[in-house]
């Protein structure tokens, strides 16, 4: 007889699921409205990026995230993915691996880099978002004395 999932494991799954296709969507779309929407009210997101950056830092509640993915980020740099993301759902995470293209506004220069974002739930919502990829372009772009 096959085991049964409890409740638990099963939500678990679908938030995780509900958090690929939103983040698939967006890739496609650019419509990131359904990523977003999946974020608690306390929500923290950060990127491996040294200070000096309009990206820098940790940016605290929904509103300042959503503000970082409408308007800071798309006047920093433009993103495109080089092959299909891949998935990892487990427990209260969702990891995605990436490689993408960046080209920067303030030089228009590009860079590739593969990147892994972690992103963690609670309660249907996402908690945090931590994206570790080399940024050192953007850095570069930013820097008073490259």
């Amino acid at each position: 007889m096959a085991e049964q999932k409890s409740n638990q494991e099963f939500e678990t799954k679908n938030v995780g699921q509900e958090i690929k296709e939103a983040l698939v969507k967006a890739d496609v779309s650019g419509d990131w409205s359904g990523f977003l929407d999946m974020m608690d009210d306390d929500v923290t997101f950060r990127a491996t990026i040294p200070e000096g950056t309009p990206i820098s830092g940790v940016f605290r509640g929904k509103i300042k995230v959503v503000e970082y993915f409408d308007a800071v980020l798309p006047s920093v740099a433009s993103f495109s993915q080089n092959k299909p993301m891949e998935f990892i759902v487990d427990q209260n995470k969702v990891i995605v691996l990436g490689d993408d293209t960046y080209t920067i506004v303030k030089n228009g220069k590009s860079q590739r880099s593969p990147y892994a974002m972690v992103i963690d739930f609670k309660d249907d919502k996402i908690s945090s978002i931590l994206i570790i990829q080399d940024l050192s372009g953007i850095y570069l772009a930013y820097a008073p004395n490259p």
